[in-house]
């Protein structure tokens, strides 16, 4: 169980905490809070970073401090993003004092209004009770894909030997110079790994890429430590729609509307948490505006690349192939940006009445009114309109590339 909260001044939530703490232990929960563990010398903050990634349950205590708390907002980024993925996770959201549902949808960590909130009135013993019966006898959860994330984060930066190099990686990201010295060889990789899920700023993250690189990190290591992180950039909600809607639906059609293909890609290794086990891909393109037949040449390109994805020859039918177990939701990237949306929809339907299973993700360009263009039901497509400008697509493009062609083995050392 982890506790969420931000009480250093509020004496009042303090106790709620405890208390609940305590009910909590009572039923066998392991408890950890962040003022027991505070020990000088002790790499406490490692601790905390590492049981984000572990818990099985926690609660949020949002009072105004927790409000306005990086603290609070960074621990309940990482736990709700493991509920949206493991809806199992038992995830409580409590308002204490004078904070409202109002206050808490329009604040920084209004993505909690979504889940399950309580209410405490007065910070009592009943209360703190009733919280404490809000948690059900809960099993251990498996491994899931944010935990597995942040160790395999950890695993890479796990190579550098330098401490020095640590504290450089940190100042990439922005780490406060009052907490490097708990950058010590064994714990600073989690902590490293905890910031890089907390960086949006991706030519934050590729500098702390080439910080890694060129501290002794191997260029294979570096490159996979590349793939891991660069797509932290991606907003966290639009990505959590791609894989759940807020309602519990999917949709087997996600129309993103960006100008790049790579920028969908990067969406979707977000929503997935870089699990190559969650997802696979095949992508395909529209040929070029004035072909005889752009339906036919569309549906022909679609098919090789779905062919070669799900292991068929391309001489076999692409006739009602099973679905893989164990292989993760399957996506068709597709560039539509060389073709109307009508042929795009019409193609999608042909290639489902074969593979329902397959997931569609349509780059249609950043000019098309999609709502308007889109001739199907519109109940049936996921439109999402990231809210970045038209350049910083291009700032993404090149910081993937310029990190892709730097880290190749034969470039070592150049600058």
């Amino acid at each position: 169980m982890f506790i969420s909260h931000s009480t250093s001044s509020d004496l009042q939530t303090a106790r709620l905490r405890d208390v609940i703490a305590d009910g909590l232990r009572e039923r066998n929960y392991e408890v950890l809070l962040d003022v027991r563990v505070q020990q000088p010398g002790q790499p406490w903050q490692l601790k905390l970073a590492k049981f984000l990634g572990e818990c099985d349950a926690a609660l949020v205590l949002v009072n105004q401090a927790a409000l306005d708390s990086s603290w609070v907002r960074r621990e309940t980024n990482i736990l709700h993003w493991r509920k949206t993925l493991h809806p199992s996770m038992v995830l409580v959201t409590v308002l204490v004092g004078e904070v409202n549902a109002g206050q808490l949808r329009g604040s920084s960590l209004g993505y909690l209004a979504a889940d399950d909130v309580a209410r405490v009135g007065r910070c009592s013993p009943e209360e703190a009770t009733r919280i404490v019966g809000l948690f059900p006898q809960i099993l251990q959860l498996v491994d899931d894909v944010v935990s597995a994330w942040l160790t395999n984060i950890g695993i890479q930066l796990r190579e550098i030997r330098d401490p020095e190099v640590f504290a450089r990686i940190a100042r990439r990201l922005g780490v406060p110079p009052e907490e490097h010295d708990e950058l010590i060889p064994g714990f600073a990789p989690v902590l490293l790994a905890s910031q890089m899920l907390d960086t949006h700023d991706i030519e934050k993250l590729a500098n702390a890429v080439f910080e890694a690189w060129m501290g002794g990190l191997d260029s294979d290591r570096a490159q996979k430590l590349a793939t891991m992180v660069l797509p932290v950039w991606v907003d966290r909600d639009a990505a959590r729609r791609i894989v759940q809607e807020t309602d519990g639906s999917t949709r087997r059609v996600v129309i993103l509307n960006v100008d790049s293909p790579l920028i969908g890609e990067q969406y979707l290794a977000r929503a997935f948490c870089v699990d190559v086990t969650s997802y696979y891909i095949a992508k395909a393109a529209a040929g070029p505006a004035g072909e005889d037949d752009p339906e036919t040449s569309l549906l022909y390109q679609c098919e090789r690349a779905v062919k070669w994805a799900i292991g068929l020859e391309q001489d076999q039918d692409l006739d009602h192939p099973e679905e893989p177990r164990d292989s993760g939701r399957f996506f068709l990237v597709l560039d539509a940006k060389k073709c109307e949306l009508g042929i795009v929809h019409r193609v999608v339907v042909q290639l489902h009445e074969r593979i329902p299973w397959m997931h569609v993700l349509v780059i249609p360009g950043r000019g098309v009114n999609v709502r308007e263009s889109w001739p199907g039901n519109p109940d049936e497509v996921l439109v999402l309109d990231p809210p970045f400008e038209a350049g910083h697509e291009t700032l993404v493009q090149g910081v993937v590339r310029r990190v892709s062609d730097r880290l190749r083995p034969s470039d070592r050392g150049a600058w």
